[in-house]
């Protein structure tokens, strides 16, 4: 499916995965909010499953039921 079509059917990044943008973008935002975050983890910005979604990236890593349209 194409990314407007994929991401019209599909809103779960928009609410579970914290925030959506681009790779410095979120990285920028994990920086502001590192104290949210175990010690352990490196870097803020997640690769988004289910398609190439090109540099969207998220905060969130979500694993389960990434696309059901």
């Amino acid at each position: 499916m194409p990314i407007p079509t994929v991401l019209r059917h599909k809103v779960r990044y928009f609410c579970d995965g914290a925030v959506l943008g681009t790779s410095e973008f979120v990285n920028e935002v994990f920086k502001r909010e590192r104290s949210r975050f175990g010690p352990n983890r490196r870097s803020g910005s997640r690769k988004m499953r289910g398609t190439d979604w090109g540099d969207l990236r998220v905060l969130r890593d979500l694993l389960v039921d990434v696309i059901d349209c």
